[in-house]
């Protein structure tokens, strides 16, 4: 964040910003945490939401360059994506993507030309894998022995990197840390995020009796794999010529954009820690 973003910030504008930002977190966080310590059901169909919103949204970004996702096709293949990872039919995987992707371009055959036809079928898979592996990573993590302890560092982590990297920005931000991705965030503000959200990834470790070695490197990746997310989602909306990522006349998180945009830290640190859950042998 440059000097003059962070006077933006602390304009009439940017403080009313962030009294919606702060109000919504504060409506959502306890719902989000309630699904995490209920599991079974409820926690099953908080994550089948947010892959459904997040496919959307993926796809709703590549309507503006003329490549929409093939919903129909996103929405069974998502569906049938989930089902097979949480039956542990892994196998079928790749034929899914397969499928898939041969019914999106039998579906788009009549409209525009080969390079749009090819690229809605890009978008319609990368939008699949997106949303639907994490959303699959964090069922399968929930359902794990000691499931909620890891979904909590997972929740830890991305929210105190992403919280205090805005709130580090918004203070102390001076440096551009991608100014091409993304003008607004800072050097100084994604090590402020990283500090802490490595400090609360260790508090929670350490709390539920998890703290080693190989849990420590986990905690020290974490972090800066969240603002990579973050950047990543960026770089996404900037290719795709979009400001944020919510569907058009819904705006299920004011002051937040779309679900994508609150998401894509818990993205990449879900799939770390899924992945690394899996090479242990606890999933």
């Amino acid at each position: 964040m440059t000097a003059s973003d962070s006077s933006a910030n602390n304009s009439p504008q940017g403080r009313s910003n962030l009294t919606v930002r702060l109000i919504t977190a504060l409506m959502l966080a306890p719902l989000v945490l309630a699904c995490v310590f209920a599991g079974g059901w409820p926690f099953t169909v908080l994550a089948i939401v947010l892959a459904i919103v997040s496919m959307l949204e993926f796809y709703e970004l590549g309507r503006d360059r003329g490549i929409p996702g093939n919903i129909v096709v996103g929405l069974l293949a998502l569906v049938a994506l989930l089902v097979d990872y949480t039956l542990g039919a892994y196998l079928w995987l790749p034929l899914l993507f397969v499928v898939a992707g041969a019914a999106a371009y039998l579906l788009e055959m009549l409209r525009g030309t080969t390079a749009q036809r090819r690229g809605r079928v890009a978008v319609t898979l990368a939008g699949l894998a997106y949303a639907g592996f994490p959303s699959a990573f964090l069922i399968a993590i929930r359902a794990a022995p000691d499931g909620i302890t890891w979904l909590l560092f997972i929740i830890c982590v991305t929210w105190g990197t992403d919280t205090l990297a805005y709130f580090g920005g918004r203070w102390w931000g001076r440096r551009p840390l991608a100014p091409r991705i993304s003008p607004k965030k800072t050097v100084e503000g994604a090590l402020v995020g990283v500090a802490f959200g490595f400090a609360a990834g260790v508090a929670m470790l350490a709390l539920a009796g998890k703290f080693t070695v190989a849990t420590l490197a986990l905690a020290l990746l974490g972090p800066p794999l969240a603002v990579i997310g973050d950047l990543f989602e960026s770089h996404v909306k900037r290719f795709f010529h979009a400001k944020d990522s919510h569907l058009s006349r819904l705006n299920l998180i004011p002051g937040h954009g779309g679900v994508l945009d609150r998401t894509d830290s818990l993205i990449w640190v879900t799939s770390l820690c899924y992945l690394y859950l899996l090479l242990a042998g606890l999933l």
